[in-house]
């Protein structure tokens, strides 16, 4: 989603200039500087969409609004499921292209919690951005995962117990997998393999 609305941005913003120039300039007889400008708004909107929709906390669907607000709102129309889990250990799955992070999470239960999405950026550590930078939150021994009720989408997760540093991250999906349908749902809960057999599923995946 992020990727969509960015392409969007840049979209939008370089269209528009040429629109500008091209209504000031109808018989297409562009000055010299049209072009760099063109080139110039298109790289900006570029950068301004990659630090814009990869703001911490940064959600599509509440625009304007912080998390709270949202969440807020969100109580007050009955729309918000909330989730409580306790977990024992995780292991991470790198990202295929820009979908987000992957987490398989092993429950107190012995059952299997598949998360996947880009709102678990918000998150995890972040070392290389002093702006931004922050310790992992997540995943961590006790969470409670809060989502829209009629689109399912996850609004925000509440950390607490221990942070459940990844045993191992395991090389990503490939794209045939995808294809197969393969890669499990958000929020996908096993209970049929345990965590150590997903593990080494994952682990088996990257020699084959």
């Amino acid at each position: 989603m992020r990727v969509l609305l960015a392409g969007v941005f840049v979209f939008t913003v370089t269209l528009g200039l040429v629109g500008v120039i091209g209504w000031q300039y109808p018989d297409n007889n562009w000055p010299w500087w049209a072009i760099p400008s063109i080139v110039a708004a298109m790289l900006g909107s570029m950068i301004a969409s990659l630090i814009l929709f990869n703001m911490p906390g940064y959600h599509p669907s509440m625009p304007g609004k912080t998390i709270e607000e949202y969440v807020a709102e969100l109580q007050e129309k009955d729309m918000l499921i909330s989730e409580p889990f306790t977990a024992k250990r995780a292991f991470q799955v790198e990202e295929f292209e820009d979908e987000g992070s992957h987490y398989y999470i092993e429950l107190a239960d012995g059952a299997v919690l598949y998360l996947n999405g880009q709102y678990l950026y918000d998150y995890e550590e972040i070392t290389d951005d002093p702006e931004y930078n922050q310790p992992r939150r997540f995943p961590c021994t006790q969470f409670t995962i809060r989502r829209h009720k009629t689109e399912g989408y996850v609004v925000d997760i509440i950390c607490g117990g221990d942070v459940l540093h990844p045993e191992i991250v395991a090389l990503s999906f490939e794209e045939s997998d995808m294809k197969r349908g393969l890669i499990p749902e958000d929020g996908q809960i096993f209970r049929d393999r345990s965590y150590e057999q997903l593990k080494h599923e994952r682990v088996k995946g990257e020699g084959d």
